[in-house]
């Protein structure tokens, strides 16, 4: 009797919370099911930005809240922004391109809301080549679903000013590195580098605001400046401008990933400048076309003079008498003889046996000349017959020297290696003499081709 008293007990109590819980669920059921109508709105404020896109907030709306779950679909409305422009409705304000803008397809309204929103995502670059003006996109909805209906209004202009966006300091503007919008000359070793092979002049792009992703930017070389600057006696009479054959540039060039910056060279070979000798060259480089981001107009480009009077070197090896004081076994003129050192080739070499570091070669001349560099070529054998540690002294009189370069654990990774080394402290000297004082390790040593190079 207890145990029947018990289950009814329990059924009556589960009876009176199931009938409370229909009441209570049947008061919260918003209007029964009953439809409601979605309306576009607009934006909203609280911008995201990235080094990538500005995100705008954007809100849809309902005519009351929703009594279920359901999805209404987005559309971009560019043909009614392309009327509107076309008809002179829309003033003062530019379209961007579709490829400009990105969002979701679908908003959500979850059960219970009546407002949604969604992120409007727009290229920072796109905004950024349009900074100072207002730009204009539409958007629409379409297909709500679970039976709801499109309100008035469904589709909204958003107009949106690009100052509103972006800061003039967050924008990222694209300069030349070196003298922008104004003249490099290069000459007497400044704004240069020499290499075996002519002159190098380094140059760069640099990013204003802060770091972004990578991305390229496109370099050109151009004359078309040159005679309206020699009108202008910005440069002097005699100068040509530089073929496209007669210099080298990358055709673009990569700034990294959180990176401002990135350097590249501009390269005239030596038979260019020695033919114009008695010429100024000059080129105007230019940046253009970056993948992201914008060119400063004032500051993308910079025009290269060159001096080549004050640039021109010559290789006077040729001119000067070689002794050493420890030959090859077989002597000067021998297969691997010391001569071989200053024969211009670099398919023979010079080869001494028993090296202790004290090996000296001299270049004797009958004038007196500033060799402002020199080359070293290393040998077809081991690596270790290498020179790796070496001065080189001047003299007027081959009596008292003066050392006027030195090198410690220099390196020629590859055989047949031509590496060049700017003298230290040049001066005008009758004698040169290079004293090898270390090799690699071993008791030969070799070296393939010494040239002495004189500044003008």
């Amino acid at each position: 009797m207890k145990r029947l008293f018990y289950f009814i007990t329990i059924f009556l109590g589960l009876s009176q919370f199931l009938a409370c819980s229909k009441n209570d669920l049947e008061g919260f059921n918003l209007q029964g099911g009953a439809r409601v109508q979605v309306i576009a709105e607009g934006g909203g404020e609280d911008l995201i930005k990235t080094n990538d896109y500005v995100q705008v907030p954007m809100k849809v709306k309902l005519s009351s809240p929703a009594s279920q779950t359901f999805d209404v679909e987005l559309q971009l409305n560019t043909d009614t922004i392309t009327k509107l422009i076309e008809s002179g409705t829309l003033k003062d304000a530019i379209a961007l391109p579709n490829a400009a803008f990105s969002f979701p397809n679908v908003v959500k309204f979850q059960y219970g809301a009546d407002t949604t929103s969604f992120l409007l995502t727009i290229s920072r670059t796109e905004i950024e080549r349009v900074y100072g003006k207002k730009f204009i996109l539409s958007y629409k909805l379409s297909n709500p679903g679970k039976g709801n209906q499109l309100g008035n209004p469904n589709s909204v202009i958003v107009t949106l000013d690009s100052k509103n966006l972006l800061t003039a300091e967050d924008i990222h503007y694209l300069s030349i590195t070196n003298s922008p919008g104004n003249i490099i000359l290069a000459r007497d070793h400044n704004n240069y580098n020499t290499t075996p092979s002519g002159i190098e002049i380094p140059l760069g792009v640099s990013l204003a605001s802060f770091p972004s992703r990578w991305f390229y930017v496109e370099v050109r070389g151009t004359t078309d400046s040159i005679a309206n600057w020699i009108a202008k006696k910005k440069v002097p009479e005699n100068t040509i401008g530089l073929q496209e054959n007669e210099y080298a540039i990358p055709s673009r060039v990569q700034v990294l990933g959180n990176k401002s910056a990135a350097a590249f060279n501009i390269s005239i070979p030596w038979d260019i400048i020695t033919k114009n000798k008695d010429r100024h060259l000059a080129v105007t480089v230019y940046l253009k076309d970056p993948t992201l981001h914008v060119i400063n107009p004032q500051k993308n480009y910079t025009t290269i003079l060159i001096d080549c009077a004050k640039v021109v070197e010559f290789d006077v090896t040729a001119e000067g008498a070689l002794t050493v004081n420890r030959d090859n076994d077989g002597g000067p003129n021998a297969g691997e003889g010391s001569l071989k050192l200053v024969d211009n080739r670099t398919d023979t070499k010079f080869l001494q046996g028993g090296f202790t570091g004290d090996l000296q070669c001299t270049l004797t001349f009958t004038r007196t000349l500033k060799i402002g560099a020199y080359t070293l070529t290393s040998g077809n054998d081991e690596i270790s017959r290498d020179p790796k540690s070496w001065n080189l002294e001047g003299s007027l009189d081959g009596t008292n020297w003066v050392v006027i370069d030195t090198r410690t654990n220099e390196s020629f990774p590859n055989r047949l290696e031509t590496r060049r080394f700017n003298v230290q402290k040049p001066g005008s000297y009758k004698f040169y003499r290079l004293n090898i004082t270390e090799n690699v390790g071993n008791r030969l040593f070799q070296c393939s081709e010494w040239r002495m190079i004189e500044f003008l």
